[in-house]
């Protein structure tokens, strides 16, 4: 005869809790979406709207992203984008958390979700539709696969290296950042004594990424690159330092540059350079058009100045790495989004679109959020400095992700501030990582032996 223990049911609820878990961490994360009654916009949404859509690829932004939305959203309704990026959101620091804390209960994690969903910007991140939300959960994904990918399945290492291609390929700063967090992951793996990833196994995201988009660069553009207009940043970078306008007007008399009859009209900032209609850059032809002449302005540029460019590009730089402040971006963008939302989506859709708090000009962060962000941004940081030395001189896995994290914002501030212009949102959609590595790392040196 069978005596029943009961230890069956037991078991089966708990996997139902772990199942649970993810769904529930991510409803958590889509309250800014939730508040505002719509998923929230930015600029560049409409270009990823409809990109997919009507079948073109822009100059200055890759498909991959608008591909992403199109499978989920069919132009019915923008929901599942937000949904889906929840989820993988909830899903990547999960992996984190088994990974170094096996055995955490699912309402601890669930739980210190909630915490990052009121502490941070990251549930502000996850509501918009934009890629921003990848980078660090690209940062993530390279640790578990660096460090610790002995913790993962098969499978989970497939799906996870997959993502980190789409992922890089989705926005091209994040090229340079997977192979800076690789490098760096790879050698700290060997300090820690532990076996890692392969380095060629690692390479596969950024070299699949870099196939795909020198492929579409190739039918969109006929040019087999990264980026094959992406020196335009650069250069707008490098005039609005100084040695590219000097350069400029020192070369216009004996050159043919397209910005030449324009350099009593450029404006103020980079931002209105290039994304003005009446900006010089437009005036000149375009994007594509000046592009023919971006290198050599700054061949010339760097050559002339080479200090001055360095010296403006560490301080933008280092502005970048301090600008965080939550609410980049919310204000009402009726030129730029809604004609694709009144023109692509059901009137339905356009209307809830209509109704949002963004489009009336209220959504904003309250201030009180705001404050606290920062306050547990600062605190992030300042706990993964002293907890690394702590967690190295153990040896102990989480190591590694204090490390991606704090190789990871100056490495991103240098690639957004330096190549771009420095906006609060480069840095506050990565700076969250510090208070969740900080945490799970803090959790993983309390944690008795026997309970690893």
């Amino acid at each position: 005869m069978t005596v029943a223990t009961g230890r069956a049911p037991i078991e089966a609820v708990i996997s139902t809790r772990i199942v649970l878990a993810v769904p529930a961490a991510a409803a958590l994360l889509l309250w800014p979406a939730l508040w505002n009654r719509y998923p929230i916009v930015f600029a560049d949404t409409g270009t990823y709207l409809s990109q997919a859509v009507h079948r073109y690829a822009g100059w200055d932004r890759p498909v991959f992203y608008s591909l992403f939305m199109l499978a989920l959203h069919w132009t019915v309704t923008v929901w599942p984008v937000v949904i889906a990026q929840a989820l993988l959101t909830a899903w990547i620091p999960r992996l984190v958390c088994r990974s170094l804390l096996p055995g955490l209960k699912p309402a601890a994690f669930v739980g210190g979700v909630g915490l990052l969903a009121v502490g941070t910007w990251l549930p502000w991140t996850v509501s918009e539709l934009m890629p921003d939300v990848f980078t660090p959960l690209l940062v993530l994904v390279i640790y578990l696969l660096a460090v610790v990918p002995e913790r993962l399945s098969a499978r989970e290492r497939i799906v996870l290296t997959a993502l980190a291609a789409f992922m890089i390929a989705s926005q091209q700063s994040s090229l340079p950042l997977a192979f800076g967090s690789i490098a760096v992951l790879w050698l700290a793996a060997r300090s820690l004594s532990r076996r890692g990833g392969r380095l060629l196994a690692l390479a596969a995201a950024p070299v699949l990424a870099i196939l795909a988009l020198c492929s579409m660069n190739l039918a969109a553009h006929g040019r087999f690159s990264v980026s094959p207009y992406g020196n335009v940043f650069l250069l707008a970078r490098v005039i609005y330092d100084g040695p590219g306008m000097a350069a400029l007007r020192t070369g216009c008399p004996a050159t043919h540059w397209r910005l030449c009859p324009f350099l009593a009209a450029f404006p103020a900032t980079s931002d209105e350079f290039l994304w003005t209609d009446a900006s010089p850059l437009n005036l000149a032809g375009g994007p594509k058009a000046v592009s023919a002449d971006a290198d050599a302005i700054i061949r010339a540029a760097l050559y002339a100045s080479p200090g001055a460019e360095l010296r403006a590009a560490l301080a933008n730089a280092g502005e970048q790495l301090t600008r965080f402040a939550s609410g980049d971006g919310l204000q009402p963008w009726p030129a730029l989004v809604s004609p694709w939302i009144a023109r692509d989506f059901p009137a339905r859709e356009a209307a809830a679109y209509a109704a949002a708090r963004q489009q009336a000009g209220t959504l904003a962060v309250p201030p009180f959020l705001a404050g606290l962000h920062i306050a547990v941004a600062l605190g992030g940081v300042a706990a993964c400095v002293v907890l690394l030395p702590i967690a190295l001189i153990r040896r102990e896995p989480a190591a590694g992700l204090l490390l991606a994290v704090l190789v990871a914002l100056p490495l991103s501030a240098a690639i957004t501030g330096a190549l771009s212009t420095p906006h609060d949102r480069y840095q506050s959609r990565i700076v969250w990582l510090a208070p969740f590595a900080a945490a799970v790392t803090l959790a993983a040196l309390l944690r008795r032996p026997d309970a690893a």
